[in-house]
């Protein structure tokens, strides 16, 4: 004998289940564009720190010594890409070769003499790598790399006063696309080029 279902007892049918499936994944086709969106914008806000926190150091290092620290050691940013044209250089801060798998890297490890001197304390593990240099009168920076202006209108002049300039620059999502977040005494703000990637 067969036992007979109901009408009122049965499931959901093959179909309403893929409808189901297929709206999920619209949905989740939506939001992950948006959520890696906001994390890399949250991500980008350490910069502005590392940066509001570099331009307080500075003008409280001016005020004891009349001049800004120059991390550099050099007058020199090594590259503006900070890897893209494989610039890097030794006065990017921390150095872009060792990052966890997260993309961080302690800060404090073997922390240079002038970056100690300067006094920026960041939180300890960063996703971007830092610079900044800085002159008396009379001194230019010399700046290579293809973006020479560092972003700003121009560079400081022998008939300026003591200047700095500080850049932050990481790729957070490895595809040699880099963020850059740049600051000076001689413009307001941080300026921002490509922040999300």
């Amino acid at each position: 004998m067969t036992a007979r279902r109901d009408k009122s007892e049965s499931g959901f049918s093959l179909v309403e289940l893929m409808m189901v499936v297929v709206i999920i994944g619209i949905l989740s086709a939506i939001a992950m564009p948006l959520y890696s969106r906001s994390r890399y914008r949250s991500f980008a806000l350490e910069a502005s720190e590392v940066l509001n926190r570099i331009t307080s150091a500075q003008e409280a290092y001016r005020a004891s010594f009349n001049t800004y620290s120059d991390t550099s050691n050099d007058h020199a940013l090594a590259g503006t890409s900070n890897g893209a044209s494989g610039l890097l250089g030794n006065n990017w801060w921390p150095a872009l070769a060792t990052r966890d798998a997260d993309g961080q890297v302690d800060f404090y490890t073997n922390l240079p003499a002038s970056w100690n001197q300067l006094g920026v304390r960041p939180r300890q593990r960063v996703r971007y790598s830092y610079q900044t240099i800085s002159g008396r009168p009379g001194i230019t920076p010399s700046v290579g790399g293809s973006n020479p202006t560092l972003g700003y209108a121009a560079l400081p002049t022998a008939q300026m006063g003591a200047w700095y300039f500080a850049v932050a620059s990481g790729d957070l999502d490895n595809d040699n696309s880099y963020s850059r977040f740049e600051v000076s005494n001689l413009t307001p703000g941080i300026k921002i080029t490509n922040e999300i990637e």
